[in-house]
């Protein structure tokens, strides 16, 4: 292919009408169109900012690629110009020319390198593509539904599927080319199932992903938790960071496998990565009232647009307000968030987005306290709260967590950029977690402590620094990336209580015994340094059918704690520190045997720092390691994704609660995850999009406990050889269906949705099983114009059979139970 055509080809320019304006498009030729006149007024600028201006003005969207117009500016535009005119004004001077397709429903643009001075690319040398209809018939997005690409208002109808995933990966390549799995949960599909928590958008749009029991918000990735989670935000880590709000989010990336040359320590299952909305040069706004079961209300806003008339300044607000009671009696939340974001664009070459969040939440937390009679959970109402009611309704928790953040982008060679982030937290809290010690089957009676932290603050610092470019030696293609990370969180001295609480009856419960929170007083202290640096070649070759990965890191770690004591001198003073490097090789392989399909295949490994600490001595490093291979494909038409993989998992030193003192941890000598996933997405037709995952997992501890008593395992809990590691399910799978319709029945939207879990044991011991379920859920959606407003109304029905299910477990008393048939309905209005 010539230097020209490829060009030619990466400059495709597509724009369609706006929703409003489609139906009176519909009816005009191409030459209607383009004699329109309107009256402009663009300031000198980037070429970019302009193009924007036309498309705002003249009602159409306009996309390209910015490697063409990324040097380029404009002497501004002013008065009536007709489409053409003003393309022609717009453009002149910069080498580059255009077309308006013959197709009088769409409108095409080709961007390609002039060899004269006309507008017409076919007259200028440059072979036009074909016109394409992006749906200006049908008046929704057709396009490849990418997150961020400025597809429907407000990047919010975004298809289910997507292309890439920079953020996450660090670099610019197609997944198809890349030879690890990364699953994308889109804006669209978060909001056609109004998932309002993470783990909403999770579990029934991502494979190998399910709770845990540790805290809201930590999730297991191929069998494989963390307590402090693999959680992050534009790349870089939320320390600690539970109940964070899919608001301002515009997609959920899930990296699977170990994630060590993108995020250093990490769990070997993967990592989940949250990635912002930004701001947008077109103006949107949108309101939205949702109403739940259990007196639930949530209101949020979303607003963005130009701050400057030349679109280099840009603004976005989102913002939430929720408030909810629960299943679980005396559990209640109340949460306030808002991001407001600025985005600075002068030049195609630079841009910075500078990123501010503030939340603040009271709740009364529901910890999964349920026990085990015999062999399965305590037949008892999952409504039941099994907590001290008095303590916990009389000190809710609380968090208060300021956030502000960075990323800037700037790119000094055609080819070649830096990128750096940066982030910095304040996380205060005040929690009261209620903890099970021992339970009488026959009596009934559960024996319960507390842990109460009456306020501690920890700060969090986290940056990274890329560099990326491409180049070539022969006929090898290579895309490097370069950089190096950094993270601090510091937990000053604080003092806690770990007082022993009445004995309460599960089954004939007194909620409301007094206790007495300020007993038994310890301090602690804690702290967290992790550096590394690391570089990544991708080489591509034999007409880029073949594509090597090859990396690798070197991590410096330290972790410091101290044993919990009575005194806060004696807490400073036995302050300890451990300190632990690690080098951690990637290498992968993908095929491309057809443009639509990929074979690949990777080895990696991992490592991670303890997560908790033996009566007070930090544990040894985690290390993981992982095999797997498998094949992506692009079907019907790049609208449909499929990623099918086997995987291979090892991790070691996997820590857990010491059954007999809750201040000790014990460690399994090695744990494996071996299984096979198989996620598709995307669109089938223009009418019906499909979610469709399922997972294989099996999770066993493959090196455990030398000597133990078989007798005693129910008790001790030891994990030996060949047991499941608890809460793990060997199958489970999803499916989501939607359907858009047309024709009269324009605007509405039908969908529905099915979960199948396969049981699963409950603890080490594999004592107990958590039995199987089936979920059903179902959404109706219908969306209208009345004057210049669209107006969503929605509901959603999740649990529709009612079923009573359990969703994972930890031991023998700690159970998280699901949440019964729930309502969602709400309205929203955009313009």
């Amino acid at each position: 292919m010539s230097a020209t055509a490829i060009v030619t080809a990466m400059s495709a320019l597509a724009f369609t009408s706006n929703a409003d304006r489609a139906e009176a498009h519909a009816q005009m030729s191409q030459r209607e169109i383009a004699d329109i006149v309107r009256t402009y007024d663009i300031p000198a600028g980037p070429i970019s900012t302009a193009l924007n201006s036309v498309a705002d003005a003249s009602g159409v969207r306009i996309v390209y690629d910015s490697r063409l117009t990324r040097s380029h500016r404009t002497g501004g535009l002013t008065g009536p110009h007709n489409l053409s005119q003003a393309l022609s004004e717009v453009l002149s001077g910069t080498g580059l020319s255009f077309e308006l397709s013959p197709n009088g429903r769409s409108v095409l643009i080709v961007l390609a390198q002039a060899t004269g001075t006309r507008t017409d690319a076919s007259e200028g040398g440059a072979t036009p593509l074909p016109a394409i209809d992006i749906g200006a018939e049908t008046g929704r997005p057709q396009g490849t539904g990418r997150p961020g690409l400025g597809q429907g208002p407000g990047d919010r109808r975004t298809g289910y599927n997507a292309e890439s995933a920079p953020t996450t990966l660090k670099f610019d390549a197609p997944l198809m080319k890349t030879p690890i799995s990364v699953t994308v949960v889109t804006r669209q599909a978060m909001d056609d199932q109004q998932a309002i928590s993470v783990g909403d958008a999770l579990f029934t749009n991502v494979s190998g992903v399910t709770p845990s029991t540790a805290q809201p918000d930590v999730f297991k990735v191929r069998g494989f938790f963390n307590v402090l989670g693999n959680m992050y935000k534009n790349g870089l880590m939320e320390y600690r960071v539970r109940n964070i709000d899919t608001s301002n989010l515009q997609s959920i990336e899930v990296l699977k496998g170990p994630a060590a040359m993108e995020f250093g320590r990490g769990e070997p299952g993967g990592v989940i990565d949250l990635v912002v909305k930004r701001p947008l040069a077109t103006p949107y706004y949108s309101i939205q009232e949702q109403v739940t079961s259990y007196s639930g209300t949530r209101t949020t806003i979303d607003a963005t647009g130009p701050l400057t008339e030349d679109k280099t300044l840009l603004y976005r607000v989102n913002g939430t307000f929720f408030r909810t009671d629960s299943n679980r009696n005396f559990v209640t939340d109340r949460n306030f968030f808002v991001a407001p974001t600025i985005s600075y664009h002068p030049v195609e070459q630079f841009r910075i987005n500078v990123d501010f969040e503030y939340q603040n939440r009271t709740w009364v937390d529901d910890y999964f306290v349920l026990p085990v009679v015999g062999g399965a959970p305590a037949n008892i109402p999952v409504g039941r709260y099994l907590s001290s009611a008095s303590l916990m309704t009389s000190m809710p928790d609380h968090v208060e967590r300021t956030r502000i953040a960075y990323d800037m982008s700037y790119e000094f060679l055609p080819g070649w950029s830096l990128t750096n982030r940066l982030s910095y937290s304040s996380m205060a809290t005040r929690n009261v977690n209620i903890a099970p010690l021992g339970f009488n089957q026959a009596t009934g009676l559960l024996s319960r402590y507390a842990f109460v932290v009456p306020g501690t603050t920890d700060r969090t610092f986290a940056t990274n620094l890329d560099l990326k470019g491409k180049f070539e030696t022969g006929p090898v293609s290579h895309s490097i990336l370069l950089g190096l990370d950094a993270l601090k969180n510091y937990m000053p001295i604080n003092l806690q209580y770990q007082p022993i609480l009445s004995t309460i009856n599960i089954y004939a419960p007194n909620s409301w015994q007094i206790e007495n929170p300020y007993s038994n007083p310890v301090y602690s202290k804690a702290g967290q340094k992790w550096t590394g640096i690391y570089g990544q070649d991708m080489l591509s070759f034999f007409d880029d059918t073949v594509h090597v990965l090859l990396g690798g890191r070197f991590d410096w770690a330290e972790t410091s704690t101290n044993k919990n004591l009575k005194s806060a001198v004696g807490a400073e003073a036995s302050y300890v520190s451990t300190y632990n490097t690690a080098f951690s090789p990637r290498v992968g392989l993908v095929y491309q045997p057809q443009p639509w399909l990929s074979l690949y295949g990777n080895f990696t490994q991992s490592f991670g720092v303890a997560n908790s600490t033996r009566v007070g001595i930090p544990l040894a490093p985690q290390k993981g390691e992982m095999y797997e291979g498998g094949l992506k494909a692009e079907l019907l038409d790049k609208r449909l994704t499929l990623t099918m993989s086997y995987f291979d998992i090892f991790k070691t030193n996997v820590p857990y609660t010491d059954p007999t003192n809750i201040n000790n941890t014990q460690l399994i000598g090695k744990a494996r995850s071996q299984g096979f996933e198989f996620d598709l997405k995307g669109r089938i037709d223009d009418n019906w999009s499909v979610i469709a995952n399922y997972t294989h997992d099996d999770v066993r501890t493959v090196e455990g406990a030398s000597s133990y008593n078989p007798l005693t395992l129910i008790t001790t809990q030891l994990a030996i050889a060949g047991s499941k590691l608890p809460g793990s399910p060997r199958n489970y799978g999803n499916l989501w269906v939607k359907y858009d319709a047309d024709g009269a029945l324009r605007g509405l939207s039908l969908g529905g949705g099915l979960t199948v879990v396969e049981s699963a044991l409950g603890d080490n011991a594999n004592s107990f099983v958590l039995p199987g379920y089936t979920l059903v859920n179902g959404m109706i959606a219908y969306s209208t114009k009345i004057s210049d407003y669209t107006v969503t109304a929605q509901l959603n029905v999740k649990n529709i059979g009612n079923t009573t299910y359990y969703q994972t477990a930890a031991d023998r008393y700690t159970i998280l139970t699901g949440v019964p048939r729930t309502f969602m309905g709400s309205l929203r209005v955009e313009f």
